[in-house]
This record gives structure tokens, C-alpha cells and sequence, in this order.
């Protein structure tokens, strides 16, 4: 109820504001001079909303849309002024029809060659009278010629501020130099200080409050860091006093425009950095979070949020831009659409880069600091997973960029997502390994993988399996039940010295690349000619079934005995 009220008392105070003058009429020349000259009044006696009122008189078509507000502003005040120094205007000796859609209030020349003039125009729009751009052409010749004169009686005075303050000014802070007069100079260097005051006050205000905001959600930044998110806010106050001020000093409409689309695009690159920002900071709490999760989807998902977030934000910065600086963004927009097909064309990679980050998202192949190997040739750690490319960390420390649009058709082979991870290796032994010595020497590797802590029990395998060239090679395969790389080396490290230990233990002498030389004049080997005798034969294979000692009647594990009868 109480916010009802006071809309209606709002309502009644501007309806009353407005019955205090004229209607905007501005049917003829009389009711539009009539109707200036009574709002000025009001404007002049310390009503600040007549003077929105006063401009409805004004044709300020001429004006770009950054400035209209204030140069009609100060279109109406300077017209006042002139006005008010000229003569008193009886407005009833103003005629309310002309032959012509032109009145002339004054038609002269000024400084010998300049014509100038005060006339009231019919609009072709609406049929309504204002005063021409050409009045407001002719008013700086009208302040110059009109500097030392004084109003003339029976007129209200201008007693706002800011007349005041030019009134007391030095005559000399009102001579021009390099476009500006001295006293809009001396304005602006006040305008910067009082800026940077403001900017450096807001930027420690938020600091500190930023601060103590994110030390109770155990998030910490560097003073750079610091600096870097509240370098936009300190930014868009700076930009923001400087617009307020920089209005108030009646600039020509040239500078004003200039400084004004400057503003506008300063302040489009403040509010992106603003917005930016304050997604940093979410992001950086969101991905706290992550890490407290198990689940690594988290850690894909807040990179790519906060690229996307990123990436409207500036495609929005960059069309308030264009509208700052007068481009018809909706003509620009729709031009696009008639060269789409070549747009489409040329951006098929960035769109194919851009679905393939959506692939990776939904299908993920692959988390954050998973080891992987793209297509066989490209091997690393995922680090980070953005909009058009994922990077890898190879194992050399570079950084490869890989295009989304390549990891959808791509081979992945994910070494992250491994339950356990392979060792295989061979070890040689000389020949002159007795063969128990070998069958005692395998059993007690097994024994030694069955006793360690993160082996896979089920899967491994220590066998005799070949004859090399130069050592008796025994082949050894085991999964590792380790989480990464480094445990892997650890573990894999302590089995290799427990293998050592073992072999010195039964004076087992690992081989190395050995050759026996035969010189020319050895004495060739004489072999006595025989007959194959297939008794002998079959009585020298019972007598090695009864002498050798095989693994399935020493291996003392159950569960490797039935896994060789498996085989």
C-alpha cells in the first residue's frame, strides 16, 4: 500500500509540475515562444524539471542520440540567456499565423560578415513550431557579442549554479584556446581529479569487501589477482563521474560527441570486465567445489561454463559498442544473413569446434587430468577443455591444442581410465642356470607378486618362455591396482629390487648379449653314426618325468594351479 501511495503521489506531483505551465501546444509561433519563455522561467526560479519541459520547443533533431539530452539542455539555457539580453519579448505582438513556415525573432549580422538569427520554424514531421538549428548555429556569435551586457529588467535572472560560477569567473577564464575556453580546461583537469579520487575509493572499497567475502568461503587471491578484478569496477566509476560532470560544462556539440562515444565505449569495456569478473569469481568457487567431488565431469563442466559466459559476454559488449558509436547493429545483423552462406563456409571449423566441445561435454571420453593418446600420436594430460580446442600437457612439458571438431572423430585410447596398469618385461639368465634353480626361481617371483599389497592376484603370469640368443629368458606380466604414473614407478621399482634380492639370494646371474668365437683350425666334432632307437628314446623321457620337479607340484597357490589347468 505504501508503494501505491507514493506512485500516486508522484503521479499527482508531475501532473501538477506540468499544469504550472503552458500546454506544448506549439501551434504557432506565439504559443511556442509563450511556452519556452514561461518553462525558462520556471527553470530559472529552481524548478529543474522545467527545462526537460523547455527543449519540447527546441528542434534538436541535428543532435546524435549520446548528446541530445544534454545539448538540448544547454541549447535551452544559452537561448534563454540571449534572450533575456536582447529585449523583453511581449508575446502577444508575435503573430499566430505567418505566410511562411519561418519567423523571424532576429535576423542580423554580427562581426561584420556572420549571419545570425532567432527563428521559430514549422517541424515537417508534425506541423509543430521550434527553434531552428540555425538559432542554435547563431548563439555563440549572440555570447560573444552579448559578453558584457547585462539582462534587461522585468526578466527573472539565472540563479542555478552553474550560472553563477561563470559569473564569477575571470574574464580571462572565458577567452578560447585549442578549441576550448580556458575555464572548460581548467573544468576537465577538475573532472579527471575528482575521478580518480572516486575510482580509487571504489576500487579499496570493493578490495576490502571483496576480501573478506571470499576469505569466509576459503578462497584466497594475489594482489595482482586482486587488482585485476577490481581494476573494472574502479573503471566504470571513473567513467561514469566523468560523464555526470563533463555535461555540466557546456562543451561544444563536436567535443561532447567525441567525449561521449569514448565514455560509451569505455564504459561498454568496463561493463565487460565487470561482468567478466564477477564470473571469474563464481568460477573459482565452482571449481573449488569440483575438487571436492569425485566425479571429474565437474572439472570439464566449470572451464566450459566459464568460456561460454566469457564469450556472450564480449559478443554483447561488442554490440553496445556499435550502438555507442551509431551503427545500425540491426542492419549489420541482418546484412549477415546475405552472406551467410559464405560466413558458413568460412566459420564450418569454428561451429565444427564449437559442437565438438558439446561431444566431449556429453560423451566425455575424457577428464581433466586424464592420460590419454589421440590417434596414436598425440600423447598427454587433458589440462583443459575449452570452447574450440582441448589442451594436452605431453610428458615433455608442451602444450599441444587439439580442435574439438578433430576429437570427435578421433581414436582416444584413455590410459586415465584404466582399472589397473601393465608391466611386462623379460628376464635373461645365463645358460648355466641349472633347471631347478630356474623352477625355484619363478616360484618364489610369484610368491613375492601374490604377497604384494597392489597387485592384481588373478592376472599375472612368470614363466620360462624362451631360448635367446645369449640368456634363458623368463617372461613376466603383472597389472599394478595403483591410482597414477607415480605410484606405478614406485611400486614397480620395489618389485624389480625384490626380483634382484631373489636372484642373489640363488646366485641366479642375470645374462647380457654374449658371443662364442670358433677359430679355423678347431677340430670339427665327430659324430658316430647311430641308429634311431625308439626304446632308448621313450626310456630317457619316463626317466625325466620321474627326476624334474614341475611348477603345478611345487606352486604352493591353489588359485594359480587351476589357472594353468585352464590354459
Amino acid at each position: 500500500m505504501q508503494i501505491k501511495a507514493l506512485i500516486i503521489s508522484l503521479i499527482c506531483l508531475i501532473s501538477f509540475a506540468e499544469a504550472k505551465y503552458p500546454e506544448a501546444s506549439l501551434s504557432s509561433p506565439r504559443d511556442t515562444m509563450n511556452y519556452f519563455l514561461k518553462t525558462m522561467k520556471g527553470f530559472k526560479l529552481g524548478d529543474q524539471e522545467a527545462i526537460k519541459l523547455a527543449t519540447k520547443a527546441l528542434d534538436t533533431a541535428h543532435f546524435s542520440k549520446a548528446i541530445a539530452e544534454v545539448k538540448s539542455e544547454d541549447f535551452a539555457v544559452s537561448l534563454s540567456q540571449v534572450i533575456d539580453k536582447i529585449e523583453y519579448v511581449d508575446v502577444n505582438k508575435i503573430p499566430e499565423k505567418t505566410e511562411y513556415d519561418i519567423w523571424y525573432f532576429r535576423k542580423e549580422k554580427l562581426d561584420g560578415n556572420n549571419d545570425v538569427e532567432i527563428s521559430i520554424i514549422k517541424m515537417k514531421e508534425d506541423g509543430k513550431w521550434k527553434f531552428s538549428k540555425a538559432t542554435y548555429d547563431s548563439l555563440k556569435f549572440y555570447e560573444s557579442a552579448l559578453a558584457s551586457k547585462e539582462i534587461i529588467s522585468n526578466v527573472v535572472a539565472d540563479k542555478s549554479l552553474r550560472q553563477e560560477i561563470l559569473q564569477k569567473l575571470p574574464s580571462w577564464t572565458k577567452r578560447e584556446n585549442l578549441i576550448l575556453k580556458n575555464y572548460q580546461w581548467i573544468a576537465i583537469l577538475f573532472i579527471i581529479l575528482t575521478a580518480f579520487i572516486f575510482d580509487r575509493l571504489v576500487r579499496f572499497y570493493i578490495a576490502s569487501k571483496l576480501i573478506q567475502f571470499l576469505a569466509n568461503k576459503n578462497i584466497s587471491f594475489t594482489s595482482k589477482e586482486r587488482k585485476r578484478i577490481t581494476y573494472p569496477f574502479g573503471l566504470f566509476t571513473f567513467i561514469a563521474i566523468f560523464n555526470l560532470l563533463v555535461a555540466k560544462i557546456n562543451l561544444d556539440e563536436e567535443v561532447l560527441s567525441i567525449l561521449f562515444k569514448l565514455a560509451d565505449i569505455g564504459m561498454a569495456f568496463a561493463m565487460v570486465l565487470i561482468i567478466s569478473s564477477v564470473v571469474d569469481i563464481v568460477c573459482v568457487f565452482l571449481e573449488r567445489k569440483a575438487k571436492l567431488t569425485e566425479n571429474k565431469f565437474d572439472d570439464v563442466l566449470v572451464p566450459l561454463i566459464k568460456k561460454t559466459a566469457k564469450f556472450f559476454i564480449y559478443c554483447f559488449g561488442i554490440i553496445y559498442v556499435g550502438d555507442a558509436l551509431d551503427l545500425n547493429m540491426k542492419n549489420i545483423l541482418a546484412g549477415m544473413g546475405i552472406g551467410g552462406i559464405a560466413f558458413a563456409l568460412a566459420a564450418k571449423d569454428t561451429v565444427s569446434n564449437l559442437f565438438g566441445s558439446f561431444t566431449v561435454l556429453i560423451d566425455r571420453p575424457f577428464s581433466i587430468g586424464d592420460w590419454v593418446v589421440i590417434n596414436g600420436d598425440i600423447t598427454g594430460s587433458v589440462e583443459e577443455v575449452g570452447l574450440r580446442s582441448t589442451r594436452i600437457r605431453t610428458a615433455y612439458d608442451s602444450l599441444v591444442t587439439v580442435p574439438n571438431g578433430t576429437l570427435t572423430n578421433a581414436n582416444i585410447d584413455n590410459y586415465g581410465k584404466r582399472k589397473y596398469r601393465r608391466f611386462i618385461t623379460t628376464l635373461g639368465i645365463d645358460y648355466d642356470t641349472p633347471v631347478e634353480t630356474i623352477e625355484n626361481f619363478c616360484e618364489a617371483i610369484r610368491q613375492v607378486i601374490i604377497a604384494h599389497p597392489h597387485t592384481r592376484k588373478d592376472s599375472f603370469h612368470v614363466y620360462f618362455n624362451n631360448l635367446g640368443a645369449s640368456s634363458l629368458d623368463i617372461y613376466l606380466s603383472v597389472f599394478w591396482a595403483v591410482p597414477d604414473l607415480a605410484a606405478e614407478l614406485c611400486e614397480k621399482h620395489n618389485l624389480l629390487l625384490d626380483i634382484m634380492r631373489i636372484a642373489r639370494d640363488m646366485n641366479v646371474n642375470f645374462a647380457f648379449p654374449t658371443q662364442t668365437l670358433h677359430l679355423l683350425n678347431e677340430a670339427k666334432p665327430v659324430y658316430e653314426k647311430s641308429e634311431i632307437n625308439y626304446d632308448l628314446m621313450k626310456a630317457q623321457v619316463d626317466r625325466l618325468k620321474n627326476e624334474r620337479t614341475l611348477m603345478s607340484q611345487n606352486r604352493s597357490s591353489i588359485d594359480l594351479i587351476e589357472k594353468d589347468k585352464k590354459v
